[in-house]
């Protein structure tokens, strides 16, 4: 009896969140899965700007100058590779945003269309068991980060506190004091709803590339100018061809979340052109924190005769050699604020889609909020300080997520913009039922699986070669090194050639399942069919037969017309 009222308490909302209209969707369902309503669709243009622009400036951007040094690569191929990368990402992430942004479903619910409704919960955990380990990375990062912010402040009382950790902790006291201060500031995020979350990314925005930029105009000036030659090797010929490509795979690797994510907050815009502006806000600030940490790195190298690519320590070397109250004033602002931009992008990059991914995993017990407070809850179990100082192959593998998510990334893609041509129905997300077009082969689509296995098996070999150099040809880690490129193509061509052998269905079995196929159809309803029960009053009341009062949307009436 008490188990059963315990799990009554614990049930998520059943109905479909939009006001006066409380039909179910199903168990399948819940408030956070169902689409957004209009009063939550409060994401506007200038926030998705703020957010990728600002979502940029992190340790892991920062960083990535020090990876493509060592392939060999000179400042000033560097600096194409950034943009050559940042370019693709910004296609993807256009394509990839448009139908949630229309349609106003998340992640878990979009990729049902693609995947199939029982076959999506694969790509949904992977996701999300990616993102737990980052989660926990990201808030280490964080730390170190206020841990320097703190020495800046108390000094030596500080550097002096006991460590009372052994060796095989991996962490001293006085880190982990910080990595509990850095996880308490970070703990009431996890009650934000995303819809609520854009202004912080305005204010990221702003904070985050000022300290970003005073930092470096202070390095340089200080120090007199910059020693760009930070690599130990430089390669030519067919090899500088193959460290370029590994280089744009390396940029991709850090944008992989958002173009995976973007379906979470896409569904908070109105419209694609709500959405479209973040495309702008990445292709500027990916190349300019690169070329903020290179010359960062590069004043420091000259002073100091070392390249410190991770940002606290450049902080601490400042610290042992300028101390002074100026010096540790600035030291502090700059620390501090980085510290808070890193945890602004674990909230977006790692805990939202965390959220999101146990909602739609358990969607009759959690919600997003309750994700992402259990997400900050998981940061501990991962033991992020030993995954940084001491698995460098785990990490090395966690990189290697983006063969595993970009072929689904490419047949979705394919599947809304060449095979559905824009059209969803949104009540058959939630059916299983045999009618339902995304039920496909009990609930799974083996023309994504075949596709998905296509991009991972072509690339997955190369990942032995960069965990242990040698251990495999030297072909299969060029492969891997191309790895974006080629999985995303793979998935994608092979998933178009299926699904033009065997076509799906596109409309569910009934009265509509021979409806037009026309670009985007459905948008006018937002996906649904006139005589849908389900279909929210707000849709309802909008649209009238043959015509629709939402600019924007006139292109396109017909399934209201002949409903």
């Amino acid at each position: 009896m008490a188990t059963s009222r315990l799990r009554h308490v614990l049930r998520t909302k059943g109905t479909n969140g939009t006001e006066g209209h409380e039909k179910p969707y199903g168990k399948l369902s819940n408030e956070d899965l169902t689409p957004t309503p209009p009063s939550q669709r409060n994401w506007s243009p200038m926030y998705f700007f703020a957010f990728q622009f600002s979502i940029a400036f992190s340790p892991t951007t920062y960083n990535i100058g020090s990876s493509l040094f060592a392939v060999g690569l000179n400042w000033w191929t560097i600096i194409i590779a950034a943009f050559v990368g940042t370019g693709l990402c910004c296609g993807v992430l256009y394509l990839n945003s448009r139908g949630p942004s229309w349609y106003h479903v998340g992640f878990p619910v979009y990729v049902r269309a693609t995947a199939g409704i029982y076959g999506s919960m694969w790509f949904i955990f992977i996701r999300m068991i990616v993102a737990v380990f980052y989660e926990g990375t990201q808030t280490y990062y964080a730390s170190r980060l206020l841990g320097v912010a703190l020495r800046a402040v108390f000094g030596k009382g500080w550097e002096n506190i006991p460590n009372h950790l052994p060796e095989a902790a991996g962490i001293t006291t006085s880190q982990m004091l910080a990595f509990f201060l850095t996880w308490l500031i970070q703990l009431p995020s996890a009650w934000i709803h995303p819809s609520k979350v854009g202004p912080l990314f305005v204010v990221k925005s702003v904070l985050s590339p000022i300290a970003y930029f005073v930092t470096m105009i202070w390095a340089v000036t200080a120090f007199k100018g910059v020693e760009l030659d930070l690599g130990s090797k430089t390669t030519t010929g067919g090899d500088l061809g193959w460290s370029f490509m590994k280089a744009i795979n390396t940029v991709v690797s850090g944008v992989i979340p958002p173009m995976v994510n973007i379906a979470d907050l896409a569904r908070y815009g109105n419209r694609p052109k709500d959405v479209n502006p973040l495309i702008a806000g990445l292709f500027i600030s990916k190349p300019v924190v690169i070329l903020v940490g290179l010359f960062t790195t590069a004043a420091g190298a000259k002073r100091f005769g070392v390249a410190n690519w991770n940002l606290w320590d450049f902080y601490s070397l400042v610290l042992d050699n300028y101390w002074s109250p100026s010096t540790r004033a600035l030291i502090f602002l700059g620390a501090f604020i980085q510290a808070l931009a890193t945890i602004c992008t674990n909230i977006s990059s790692n805990a939202i889609p965390i959220g999101c991914d146990l909602a739609g995993l358990f969607p009759s017990y959690f919600t997003i909020v309750r994700g992402q407070i259990m997400c900050n809850l998981l940061i501990w179990a991962v033991v992020p300080w030993l995954l940084v100082n001491s698995a460098k192959n785990f990490i090395t593998f966690l990189d290697s997520y983006l063969c595993f998510i970009s072929p689904i990334l490419g047949c979705m893609i394919v599947d809304y913009w060449l095979v559905r041509r824009g059209n969803m129905h949104i009540p058959s997300l939630y059916r299983l039922e045999l009618s339902s077009p995304y039920y496909y082969t009990m609930g799974f689509n083996l023309r994504a699986f075949v596709a998905w296995a296509s991009g991972v098996v072509l690339v997955i070999s190369g990942i032995a070669g960069a965990i242990s150099p040698g251990s495999v040809s030297d072909t299969a880690v060029n492969l891997y090194n191309c790895g974006f490129i080629l999985s995303f193509t793979a998935g994608a061509v092979v998933y178009y050639g299926l699904c033009k052998v065997f076509p799906p269905k596109i409309y569910p079995d009934g009265v509509h399942e021979h409806e037009t196929n026309t670009w985007e159809s459905l948008v006018p309803t937002e996906g649904f069919f006139y005589d849908d029960v389900t279909m929210p009053e707000y849709i309802r009341e909008r649209v009238v037969i043959g015509e629709t009062s939402s600019p924007g949307l006139e292109p396109n009436a017909s399934i209201a017309k002949k409903a």
